[in-house]
């Protein structure tokens, strides 16, 4: 009978690894998945605002439907590296490869500029959802010490950050590799992400290890219809997702626009890599001060606290755009108050949804981390699309098509800063109101949830050997 692991202590070398993961992720993820991409299609590729609103918005809510896709095919991976390691190690080549590829500039004209940039950007979403899926969901599989958790939660935010860090120094970059040739120094940089990217992603990859390990009883053939009565079934999990799909829009919105905003209204392009560091700094506060503060106060209060301190910013930041309206310091004293708040937000949709997959298993007697943590991506796909959405949508209706350099019309600097100050505002009071009505894993149940868990895995293993074991 192999032996029953009941709560697991990391080692060092798991710790280093799997914080090391996400160093070369976040690096490409900042040049794929945030504006620089966009940016670069409109204004290398020459590709319409109307249509990136379009586009954008549907490849996110297909690939994130995709997501689920992955988490059930994550849940029945079998292999000797376990289910979640080979999806790190390939999908981080595959990915890197098309992240590549798609800041490279074909020479096509017309539609079928159109039809490669979608095609491609297809591709690259659908790499990236194998190894973000499988990284973040490992997460439950290896410890069941909720301790434990919160610390591999919080680690690749902070590791994360330095691959993330390079977002703020992307436009210096790209100038200072492509000299005069914008689209060619986007392409040298995106090689030299690839690079950091598949390597910091096969260490984690070879030094981690899953412990907490399905019941063969558990692992049916694999149903797509299964899978999702799996995901509607779970509704904390369903919560968790809705409260993060507006959390996460209202950070989407904000970074997304913040760029636009120095650029073409501030008119201080040079001074976005400085904001960018400081909100990075600031990030760092409320990623460590909310698990700090949540020992000392109630964790729910704490986390429903975060979602209206972004608030008291945007209101500060339309008083001063009032008061001061070029004033860089006035507006970055404001403008990083809902950085608090963003750099937690991870954190805690990461420890949300690790509560969700012990409430599933305690209420179903199933297991599934796969499905349940490739929320994560689901979600932020899902906020990134309607950010897209709402952005380009309204840069399409002001005209803004045409004015990559600076904003001449009064009609764009004020869409800029409709939705800059007030969209962000309604996604977090939304976050706010599902998350005090619907969320029920306090951790006072949560407490009751792992101790029948517990018990339940000790009586299966007394009498047939076929529990969680350490694999």
């Amino acid at each position: 009978m192999k032996k029953l692991l009941d709560t697991n202590k990391i080692t060092l070398g798991e710790y280093i690894g799997y914080g090391i993961g996400p160093v070369g992720k976040n690096m490409m993820s900042s040049l794929v998945n945030g504006e620089y991409l966009p940016n670069f299609f409109r204004t290398q590729l020459q590709i319409s605002n109307g249509f990136l609103a379009v586009m954008l918005f549907a490849s996110k809510i297909w690939d994130g439907a995709n997501d689920l896709l992955m988490g059930a095919i994550i849940d029945h991976t079998s292999s000797k590296w376990g289910k979640f390691r080979p999806w790190i190690f390939f999908g981080a080549i595959f990915n890197a490869i098309t992240s590549v590829m798609i800041y490279f500039d074909p020479g096509f004209k017309g539609i079928w500029i159109y039809i490669y940039v979608t095609l491609l950007y297809l591709l690259c979403d659908a790499t990236f959802t194998m190894i973000d899926v499988g990284y973040w969901s490992m997460i439950p599989a290896m410890t069941l010490d909720p301790k434990e958790r919160d610390k591999l939660s919080v680690l690749p935010r902070v590791t994360g950050a330095v691959g993330g860090l390079a977002s703020a120094f992307t436009l210096n970059i790209v100038g200072f590799l492509g000299k005069e040739d914008t689209a060619k120094g986007y392409l040298r940089y995106a090689f030299i992400a690839a690079v950091v990217y598949i390597t910091t992603s096969v260490i984690c990859a070879a030094s981690t290890r899953e412990r907490v390990v399905l019941t063969p009883r558990q692992k049916e053939p694999f149903s797509f219809v299964r899978a999702a009565r799996i995901l509607f079934r779970n509704d904390q999990a369903l919560i968790v997702v809705a409260v993060m799909i507006l959390f996460n829009a209202a950070a989407c919105m904000h970074g997304g626009t913040m760029l636009y905003y120095f650029t073409n209204v501030l008119l201080k392009p040079n001074s976005y890599a400085f904001y960018s560091i400081l909100a990075g700094v600031i990030g760092g506060i409320g990623l460590f001060g909310v698990p700090l503060a949540s020992k000392k106060f109630e964790r729910n209060k704490v986390y429903l606290s975060t979602y209206l301190l972004p608030c008291l910013g945007y209101l500060l930041m339309t008083v001063g755009n009032s008061v001061a309206p070029s004033n860089f310091l006035v507006f970055a004293v404001s403008g990083l108050i809902p950085q608090i708040s963003y750099g937690a937000m991870s954190m805690m949709q990461s420890v949300m949804l690790s509560d969700a997959v012990d409430y599933g298993e305690w209420k179903y007697g199933e297991r599934n981390e796969g499905i349940i943590f490739s929320m994560l991506t689901f979600l932020s796909k899902i906020s990134n699309g309607i950010s897209y959405f709402i952005r380009y949508s309204c840069f399409a209706a002001v005209k803004f098509d045409t004015q990559v350099g600076v904003a001449t019309t009064t009609a764009a600097v004020r869409m800029i800063k409709i939705l800059l100050f007030g969209v962000p505002p309604i996604f977090l009071l939304g976050a706010y109101v599902l998350h005090r009505a619907k969320f029920r894993l306090t951790p006072g149940f949560m407490s009751e949830i792992i101790s029948e868990i517990k018990e339940r895995r000790a009586a299966l293993s007394s009498n047939d050997g076929n529990g969680v074991h350490e694999k």
